[in-house]
């Protein structure tokens, strides 16, 4: 009994960096928020002895909290790629057990296949998001207006974030430690099943939850075989990327009225596909 419950325990432990992870964010976007809430008053003193609403309309003026917001993942995730990776080097440090220790050095072929996988990836889902969503008009609306939050699409601090501090961050955390932790306990599978569950409810919304799910368990597959949390970080930051340059160039939308979709589909998928495979031959 006693050893069952240290067990449970050491798994329970594993899911920690999940809810730390949470805390952080909620946290640091707080005081990110007040704190530039607080530069703006005393860069605006004399507005604000003018207008005693002033700072009420400022925390009600949707553009500067978007904007903040943007800035404001910036901050969060750069303090969480610092946290995270100390505790990953803590966890497992690079002289003994380790999740992944990048044996092989980073090759062409293996930049190709990761490049050519996250890009098809990308594509893949904004195929099937858009041939979905329709479906269910509320969902659609409540997806496009948490993007555009987000800035998808909209400029420099936007990419730097999604394409990467977002990805090393939540690769270290699902990847690297949770990943790392349940091995310990756990079969594979069910361990790579627990992060990418974690991974997809870490988006709070059921559409990113998703494909969030589903590509959790394809890079929780390849940092298991590869033994490389480097080439997981490159796919996932090559598919944010990739998301918003759709966005960008408006790609996503004639993807969508595109007279070949079942055509790119195919196309896209056999990329996945021939990728997938190529990296797989490069298991230690």
């Amino acid at each position: 009994m006693n050893t069952l419950m240290k067990k449970w325990k050491k798994i329970c432990y594993g899911c920690l960096p999940f809810f730390v992870a949470f805390g952080l964010m909620y946290m640091l976007t707080f005081l990110f928020l007040m704190g530039s809430a607080a530069a703006w008053c005393i860069f605006h003193y004399e507005q604000i002895r003018a207008d005693g609403s002033a700072v009420s309309n400022l925390l009600l003026d949707e553009a500067w909290l978007k904007e903040i917001q943007v800035l404001g993942n910036c901050f969060v995730y750069l303090v969480l790629c610092f946290v995270f990776a100390f505790w990953h080097q803590r966890a497992f440090p690079a002289g003994g057990e380790k999740q992944c220790r990048d044996r092989k050095r980073f090759s062409v072929f293996l930049l190709g296949g990761a490049v050519v996988f996250g890009i098809s990836i990308q594509c893949l889902c904004s195929y099937a998001l858009n041939i979905l969503l329709p479906l269910f008009p509320k969902v659609q609306r409540d997806y496009m207006a948490l993007m555009d939050s987000m800035g998808t699409g909209q400029g420099f601090f936007p990419l730097i974030y999604m394409g990467i501090l977002a990805p090393v961050a939540e690769e270290l955390i699902f990847r690297g430690l949770i990943l790392g932790y349940e091995k310990r306990e756990l079969p594979f599978w069910c361990a790579n099943f627990i992060q990418a569950f974690l991974f997809g409810v870490y988006h709070q919304n059921i559409v990113q939850f998703v494909y969030a799910f589903s590509i959790g368990l394809l890079l929780g597959n390849l940092c298991h075989r590869l033994q490389s949390l480097k080439t997981v970080i490159l796919i996932h930051g090559i598919i944010n990327i990739t998301g918003n340059l759709l966005a960008f160039f408006k790609l996503d939308v004639l993807m969508e009225q595109n007279n070949y979709i079942f055509t790119g589909i195919a196309v896209n998928m056999t990329a996945a596909i021939v990728s997938w495979l190529c990296l797989q031959r490069r298991k230690q």
